[in-house]
């Protein structure tokens, strides 16, 4: 091949089809490795050997990727026919979309309109910053196309918020037109203010010259500078629509320095201001902060913002509010109506239960007990510690043959996804793994967690069987690598042998190259200057972030700094897990702000709900993992037990 290209990329998208494959009998882990030696000697402008060995590849699920790669690194010689050929051929994989963006990319570097806007309107981009260079190459075309793109102009330009920078020479064209009018600016103005978008709202205000819409956007200033002056009558001068939408922001915005008042005054005034289905925004904002800050008139206030529960997302912080005071009566009203879905979530039928126990002691709810304790969650386990009842696994499976786990993997997408994740390389993984999903039938979708279970992919097993809501199947669920390496660096830590093991579930759900945006990272997802200080405590050889990924290192790195955690909150596996995922400094705070309260209300009133989540679900896969490999298994030891909710209080016990 010549200069990379031979003339046409159309070469290598069919080339490859007629040379004569001499790897018919190579192995898999074989081609893995000429893959990557061929990938390295692209790179190294290596023209001959590449071919040479990409020759060999034909039978290689990645193969593509090389042809992929090469057409990347000769771009500036391509020719838009050969680039839509390999899109065409390619239309199946990731990477035909990929390259799409990237030649409209050039395309737009090199200022061909022609061909961008040709190339475009073939294969479009349904993203904005596509769009947007659509519409400049249409500026250099014909009198009637500078004419739509001028039109899509305004079209772009009216939203209540800022394009990307990819639209700024088309509105500059467009604004070289005299454009926007006052009109169209004040229109903008008020779609930015309705999305909250105050500060943009603000830039917009001086491009309005018309005196009848400026009067509009002083009074509108006024009022958001002194929220406590907004009234009817002030807001009259504005038209209905703009009325309503200034009313939303100020009050919004007098909530977030007077909340008390602001919410008092919303009460009292919201009917006068706007009609009742308008009210709701408003009324949700402020309800779900003064309970989410648990502030003690949350309550009182809750009641009277939304007194008959009508507001559904209000429901749950409520109850939240209302166990921190520990006001059963509320707790019991606010389970009592939340919809039918929420009140059969365990979560609340526990509340409910220890409501109604505290507030009429003598009933008897101990079938209620026993029914909620034979679910497999948090609270069910809980119900089961207070009944004196096992733990319930309420495991199934449908584990498909080897027949079909082999039949699924003969998928293209799917054999490519497969020597991508086994080559390390997630995000390509990633790609084809959904693309692969994407064009399964019901019963092939299925089959495709245990297919990732199989490869050891736990995520996408996990994750599979949460799409096909399969929660009764453990065996897919609730994995269980590097055994040995959790169990001895558990016992190292004087950590209960499952602790570390839920940890990782949690974190990573096993996948030992994992990466979170904040940059925490491996299986048990430490952050790297965690991982430093830790190891230089422990004693842990330790030099570089990248041995993050290596599972022994993670797995004792990680186990020594929950055992850390663990020893600095008192031995209580919910202080410690909390302490994992927000910080110690977190838990501290949250301590010393409510830590006198029971602790299955601490837990469940964890102001941050990731946090919360991760607490009752690492608490309860010690329960599981335990359970499954045949220990005596325990959510809380006795001393825990006696400092919640229930029996903290003077009732008897169920």
């Amino acid at each position: 091949m010549h200069r990379v290209f031979r003339n046409s990329i159309a070469y290598i998208a069919f080339s490859a089809i007629s040379l004569t494959s001499v790897s018919a009998f190579a192995s898999l882990e074989e081609q893995r490795k000429q893959f990557t030696q061929a990938e390295s000697l692209l790179k190294q402008n290596k023209t001959s050997a590449y071919r040479k060995l990409r020759a060999q590849l034909n039978d290689y699920p990645l193969a593509p990727y090389l042809d992929y790669q090469e057409v990347l690194k000769g771009l500036s010689r391509a020719k838009t026919q050969d680039i839509s050929q390999f899109i065409d051929t390619y239309s199946d994989l990731p990477i035909a979309s990929r390259l799409n963006r990237t030649w409209l990319n050039h395309l737009n570097k090199q200022k061909k309109w022609g061909a961008y806007s040709q190339h475009f309107t073939q294969y479009p981009v349904n993203h904005v910053h596509y769009e947007c260079k659509q519409q400049q190459a249409l500026l250099h075309g014909s009198a009637k196309q500078k004419k739509e793109a001028l039109d899509k102009a305004k079209e772009l330009w009216l939203v209540g918020y800022s394009q990307p920078t990819a639209c700024d020479p088309l509105f500059k064209a467009w604004m070289a037109t005299g454009r926007p009018t006052s009109g169209e600016a004040n229109e903008r103005f008020w779609l930015s203010v309705e999305q909250g978008n105050v500060k943009f709202a603000r830039y917009l205000d001086k491009k309005i010259a018309d005196k009848k819409y400026k009067e509009g956007t002083k009074l509108f200033w006024a009022l958001y500078d002194s929220p406590q002056t907004i009234n009817k009558k002030r807001l009259a001068a504005l038209p209905q629509k703009q009325q309503v939408i200034a009313a939303k922001v100020i009050f919004k915005k007098w909530y977030r320095s007077q909340s008390i008042a602001a919410t008092e005054a919303w009460i009292k005034s919201r009917d006068e201001l706007m009609p009742i289905e308008a009210q709701q925004s408003v009324t949700e904002y402020m309800g779900l902060r003064l309970n989410r800050n648990y502030y003690s008139q949350g309550i009182k206030l809750s009641a009277l913002l939304d007194p008959e529960y009508k507001i559904d997302s209000l429901n749950e912080v409520r109850i939240r509010n209302a166990l921190v005071y520990q006001d059963w009566e509320a707790v019991r009203q606010g389970v009592k109506h939340l919809d039918a879905e929420q009140a059969s979530d365990p979560k609340w039928q526990y509340w409910k239960l220890i409501a109604e126990r505290h507030l009429a002691p003598s009933t008897d709810h101990k079938e209620e007990l026993e029914l909620l304790s034979q679910d497999r969650s948090f609270y069910g386990f809980l119900a089961a510690e207070l009944n004196n009842s096992p733990f319930k696994l309420n495991a199934k499976s449908d584990a498909p043959t080897s027949e079909q786990l082999a039949e699924l993997s003969k998928h293209p997408a799917v054999a490519r996804a497969k020597e991508f994740f086994t080559l390390g390389r997630l995000i390509e993984a990633n790609r084809e793994w959904n693309s692969a999903l994407s064009k399964m039938t019901p019963e092939e979708f299925a089959v495709a967690g245990y297919l990732a279970k199989s490869w050891d992919w736990h995520l996408q097993a996990i994750i599979n069987a949460a799409k096909t809501k399969r929660w009764d199947h453990i065996d897919l669920r609730f994995p269980h690598p590097h055994a040995d390496l959790f169990e001895k660096y558990a016992q190292k830590n004087e950590l209960d042998l499952s602790f570390p093991v839920a940890i990782a579930r949690q974190e990573s759900a096993f996948l030992y190259n994992a990466q979170s945006r904040v940059g925490a990272r491996g299986l048990m997802q430490l952050m790297p200057k965690t991982a430093k200080e830790t190891a230089s405590k422990h004693k842990v050889p330790y030099k570089r972030t990248s041995q993050l990924y290596n599972p022994e290192t993670n797995i004792t790195l990680g186990s020594a700094y929950l055992g850390d955690m663990l020893k600095r909150f008192d031995n209580n596996p919910a202080f410690a897990a909390a302490a994992y995922n927000a910080g110690p400094h977190r838990v501290k705070k949250w301590l010393k702000q409510r830590g006198e309260l029971p602790l299955d209300i601490w837990i469940e009133t964890i102001p941050f709900t990731e946090t919360r989540k991760y607490v009752q679900n690492v608490l309860a896969f010690r329960v599981i993992y335990d359970q499954l490999e045949g220990r005596q298994a325990s959510l809380l030891t006795e001393k825990q037990i006696q400092l919640l909710a229930l029996n903290q209080s003077k009732k008897t016990a169920f």
